[in-house]
């Protein structure tokens, strides 16, 4: 019996260093796409889009271990629950992922004209909120705390108020400067990733207290 409970300590331990370094790949990816934006380097953005095949790479291993431990352990109770819990948050992770190398390609088919006019400054501080949160809940999930990932997913209220008031500034630019209409597109769609990132930051909230509390919650 000690045996199989360090046989499964072990594999379970495996899984949460996976899942890390997944977050590490996923904000790295996060971050760079919006450095391709405010430097318009295409090369950075044909990076990102590579490298997105690494985090699916990385998400299918978390998935298939999780099968394994579920398959050869049985695991019950709160074992369980961080199993299944580690699957749907890598899945989750998987999306920030594709978000970014979207918003990197979305970059590409950037003409290089100023877009201070459009709202950068509005995406870099939706970007710098979306990474914090995924700081946070990680935090949260390391800790195994509750709070601190019910607290984390309140942070999205932030990302949806500044996407709200820069769709606003897009809309009136694109009346005004019918010129600029492709790009204003462009940045509308850059926000929409940049909002869904807080969204599936907050299902990893809801994961965590899952995973702590046997209880399935919608903190959106």
């Amino acid at each position: 019996m000690l045996k199989a409970r360090r046989v499964l300590d072990t594999k379970k331990k495996e899984i949460e260093e996976n899942l890390l370094h997944l977050v590490s790949q996923v904000k790295d990816a996060l971050q760079q796409s919006v450095v391709c934006l405010s430097s318009g380097e295409k090369a950075l953005c044909g990076t990102v889009i590579e490298h997105d095949s690494q985090i699916n790479e990385k998400r299918r291993l978390i998935e298939h271990d999780c099968f394994m431990v579920i398959a050869l352990h049985q695991p019950v109770s709160h074992d369980l629950r961080e199993i299944v819990a580690a699957t749907r948050i890598a899945g989750e992770l998987e999306r920030i992922g594709d978000y970014a190398s979207d918003n990197a390609s979305i970059v590409m088919q950037m003409d290089g004209t100023d877009l201070t006019e459009l709202g950068i400054e509005s995406v870099l501080k939706m970007s710098t909120l979306s990474t914090r949160m995924l700081d946070e809940v990680f935090q949260a999930y390391l800790q195994r705390n509750v709070e601190k990932a019910k607290k984390t997913a309140k942070m999205d209220d932030d990302i949806d108020a500044e996407q709200a008031e820069l769709m606003q500034k897009l809309f009136a630019r694109m009346q005004s400067a019918p010129d600029q209409v492709p790009n204003a597109s462009r940045m509308l769609w850059i926000s929409h990733n940049l909002e869904r990132c807080g969204d599936r930051v907050t299902n990893i909230a809801e994961q965590v207290v899952f995973m702590l509390e046997a209880e399935v919650v919608e903190l959106d």
